[in-house]
């Protein structure tokens, strides 16, 4: 059997071995009892009825957490902890980015599905719509330009490198992943319409790398999460009209776009003041800050832009047991500093629907 043929079979093997856990889940018991993988509590676990086609179920199990309610926790910083085999969660988002200085509107509504599949590796995969809307003076005097379209989308692949060695005590080891995201420009940026004013750009037109390094420490009833990341834009060709992706300056003829690096950055505190419905409020910042240096492509042509914002933000999960979980979250991202960046505030909500499958929420 040549190499091609073997990553064939084991791929086609990882797949079957997935697609029979997800079943076993939604025939498994509904009482929504949490699924810890440590010995004391074995009777708890999905049994291996048919071990010749799973004969190492619970070798798939993973960390058992000891406290951590599912929460819709923070806005922009990731979740170190993926989602164990045989679970997934559809989280729509909407993002309303206001800028009352250059007359502009972006109501941008990402589509979110996260799949564990394999043990401590999580796929999630991201398409925006995006809602935009310009006046003045983006637009003339008296004209208001509106346009509707798919965003960039985004593939991550998540790896889980360690667990929370001790969800009750902060000094512990915490659990810490690597992200790996690749953005595909299905976003609207060529072919702009004079007549729009820009408006109906939903996209940058480039394909991205990134890699982030994602933390999170439970210290009941707190959470910290750290996310840090840098990526990649490959350069592309655009035509006049485009906008580069501070917002700000836009092109008057046909040219190739050199993004500089782009960093990465966000942070938050969570409080947890019910565990059994996940209510608690986040506290959270964000930011980019893009240079005039490609660390693969040489010197930039696109402008350098930075900016900081907080966003404080309330939560609550409900329904809140059983295999559907809903979380529910809400807040808004008020500006610090911006450089070359126009001034932004945004409301902000989300819905995250989990299933949760024979290992229960992330490990509990």
């Amino acid at each position: 059997m040549t190499p091609l043929q073997n990553m064939k079979s084991t791929m086609i093997r990882s797949c079957l071995l997935a697609l029979l856990l997800f079943l076993a889940g939604a025939f498994a018991d509904d009482s929504g009892r949490v699924l810890p993988a440590n010995a004391a509590e074995a009777q708890n676990q999905p049994e291996d009825v048919n071990g010749d086609l799973v004969p190492d179920l619970m070798e798939m199990a993973p960390h058992y957490l000891s406290w951590g309610p599912n929460t819709s926790g923070p806005f922009f910083t990731g979740t170190a902890e993926v989602e164990p085999v045989g679970s997934f969660f559809y989280e729509p988002y909407w993002f309303d980015f206001l800028q009352p200085g250059i007359g502009f509107s972006s109501l941008s509504m990402p589509q979110r599905i996260s799949i564990g599949l394999i043990k401590n590796w999580e796929f999630d995969f991201l398409i925006p719509f995006v809602a935009n809307q310009g006046v003045s003076p983006t637009t003339p005097q008296g004209t208001t330009a509106n346009a509707f379209g798919m965003g960039d989308s985004i593939v991550w692949i998540k790896q889980q490198l360690t667990n929370d060695a001790d969800a009750y005590h902060f000094w512990a080891r915490p659990a810490l992943t690597l992200s790996y995201q690749f953005t595909l420009p299905t976003g609207h940026f060529l072919n702009l319409s004079p007549q729009k004013y820009t408006v109906d750009q939903t996209g940058d037109g480039t394909f991205n790398e990134g890699l982030y390094v994602i933390l999170r420490k439970h210290f009941k009833p707190f959470m910290l999460y750290l996310q840090a990341g840098d990526i990649i834009e490959n350069p592309t060709q655009v035509e006049a009209g485009f906008t580069f992706n501070n917002g700000l300056v836009t092109t008057s003829r046909a040219q190739s776009v050199v993004n500089g690096n782009l960093l990465w950055f966000a942070g938050a505190f969570e409080h947890v003041l019910n565990d059994e419905w996940g209510a608690g409020y986040v506290l959270e910042f964000f930011g980019e800050s893009q240079t005039g240096q490609n660390l693969l492509f040489g010197p930039a042509n696109a402008p350098a832009w930075s900016f900081l914002w907080v966003d404080p933000g309330v939560e609550v999960t409900w329904p809140n047991s059983g295999r559907v979980e809903v979380t529910w979250g809400a807040g808004v991202a008020f500006p610090v500093y911006q450089s070359n960046y126009p001034i932004t505030y945004t409301p902000m909500g989300t819905i995250t629907m989990y299933y949760n499958g024979p290992f229960g929420y992330r490990g509990q």
